[in-house]
């Protein structure tokens, strides 16, 4: 009753916001039946199947207004209505005045680099030590984002900006323990198909088949590496791997390797999905020791606007929005968000116990 209750509240919130930022700020000129009607029709596909291409634009222009560069831009919008014959009105300076230092904010790489490494890196790397006597057979790599499309001549496989986690269970596989690797990835959306008259076309522009084969290059035998191909995103990553673990009689629980900003939603989408998860975490911004109390250290240049802030800014709003979007979504609980201390009671093990997080009995198995 609780979770049902909290959806419902989460989602009158975000009906609100959304309404006051279409419809107040927005002109009203703007909106006609038709528009209207397309908005809806978005609406409706994202929450029907989030991978079509038309619910991604629909998401990237829905959740606009609450990322960074969006939230300046609106503020410019608006701006520019009080922007005539010349002159420019009080509100209209002051709306400029807050885009600029909201602009400033949003682009300082120490102020998100203390805010991730708070709000993200300390819980996470606490949980990681707290599972990291923990072991299991199968290790899941995330492999969305860690590649490049081997197009346009590229004889050689690229890492993209997630490439390191694909490092990471070459190392944990090498360390010895696991036997095999789940690879889940898909297509991108900005990924270019092959052309059928080119001699490219045998290259595969699939990021699961690719880290896979870069894996196999790193020492790994195929023979010790499933591919999960049609998991373009995280909630296709939970159903594609359930499945192949099904089929191939593979019991939990499982190393999950992903990066330490979503582990959080990644270990909870699939313990919601039943699979017990043991995280692995990687990826990490700061360089501090999430045991020492002090911050990330403090530099003139740290506070100089650069595109690093700006990036680490919006990947944050990114998975904030994305965690909500999952809840209301019911993907993921936030029985697996608790609080440290609070694991072992909300994952029912003794509480002596440092095991992996579990599907409790609230969640189908």
């Amino acid at each position: 009753m609780f979770l049902v209750l909290t959806r419902v509240l989460l989602w009158l919130l975000v009906l609100v916001i959304f309404f006051y930022v279409f419809f107040r700020i927005v002109p009203k000129a703007y909106f006609t039946f038709l528009g209207g009607l397309l908005l809806a029709v978005f609406v409706v596909l994202l929450f029907v199947d989030p991978t079509d291409r038309t619910a991604t634009t629909a998401w990237g222009i829905l959740s606009l207004p609450f990322k960074p560069l969006g939230i300046v831009w609106l503020l410019l919008a608006q701006a520019l209505r009080g922007c005539k014959n010349g002159s420019i009105s009080r509100s209209a300076q002051n709306e400029i005045r807050s885009a600029f230092i909201l602009l400033w904010l949003f682009s300082t790489p120490f102020l998100w680099q203390w805010i991730y490494h708070n709000s993200v890196e300390r819980q996470i790397s606490a949980l990681a030590r707290i599972t990291q006597t923990q072991t299991a057979e199968t290790l899941v790599l995330l492999a969305h984002n860690t590649v490049e499309p081997q197009v346009e001549g590229r004889s050689q496989l690229q890492l993209g900006d997630r490439g390191n986690l694909i490092l990471y269970a070459n190392q944990l596989y090498q360390a010895g323990g696991i036997t095999r690797i789940v690879v889940s990835g898909g297509n991108r959306l900005e990924f270019p198909s092959p052309d059928p008259q080119s001699d490219d076309v045998a290259r595969s522009t699939n990021e699961a088949e690719l880290a896979a084969e870069l894996l196999s290059r790193l020492g790994v035998p195929q023979t010790s590496i499933l591919v999960d191909s049609n998991s373009p995103n995280l909630r296709r990553s939970v159903l594609g791997v359930r499945e192949l673990l099904a089929e191939n009689n593979i019991d939990p629980p499982i190393l999950l390797v992903g990066r330490a900003l979503s582990m959080y939603r990644s270990a909870s989408s699939f313990v919601q999905g039943g699979i017990a998860v043991i995280p692995r975490p990687t990826d990490y911004v700061s360089f501090v020791d999430p045991d020492q109390t002090r911050d990330p250290v403090f530099t003139l240049e740290a506070i100089m606007p650069s595109h690093q802030g700006l990036t680490l800014s919006t990947q944050l709003s990114d998975e904030y929005l994305l965690t909500i979007y999952y809840f209301l979504r019911g993907w993921l609980s936030p029985t697996e968000l608790t609080c440290l201390e609070c694991q072992p009671a909300a994952m029912k093990l003794p509480s002596t116990s440092s095991g992996p997080l579990l599907a409790t009995d609230e969640f189908p198995r």
